[in-house]
């Protein structure tokens, strides 16, 4: 086992029997869960960025940098008929999507800068993005 909270412990456990995982998908999963959890704890420098579509998506990245690149280690995202969903070590993935699995591209994904206060406003209400002004 693991120092997982229980309610996270439960949750890979649901997941894992969900999906039909085998021990192996299993392990390699905790160790993602794990390296994700030590990143985000952890104390590397940090990068936030935020994409906003015209069908009203929004979509919020923190990475970190580790081994020469940004791996994204939160990721809050919303489409106007879904409510937010937040990613990261406590909830990889769902039936609605997943954390980010490739490096931060700001280029690539047509982010803007964002900076942590934004992000965190964002990421720390439950109401997000429903109190929002448009």
């Amino acid at each position: 086992m693991s120092s997982w909270p229980a309610d996270v412990e439960h949750f890979y456990a649901e997941l894992a029997a969900s999906r039909g995982w085998s021990a192996d998908t299993v392990a390699a999963i905790r160790a993602t869960v794990e390296l994700v959890r030590d990143l985000d704890l952890g104390t590397a420098p940090r990068t936030y960025g935020v994409r906003r579509d015209d069908d009203g998506s929004v979509w919020m990245f923190q990475a970190v940098w580790h081994e020469g690149e940004w791996v994204v280690v939160r990721q809050l995202e919303t489409a106007p008929d879904r409510p937010a969903t937040r990613y990261w070590w406590q909830r990889i993935e769902d039936d609605n999507g997943m954390l980010a699995d490739k490096a931060l591209d700001r280029e690539a994904w047509g982010l803007s800068e964002l900076g942590r206060e934004e992000f965190y406003a964002a990421w720390d209400d439950p109401d997000w993005p429903d109190n929002q002004d448009s």
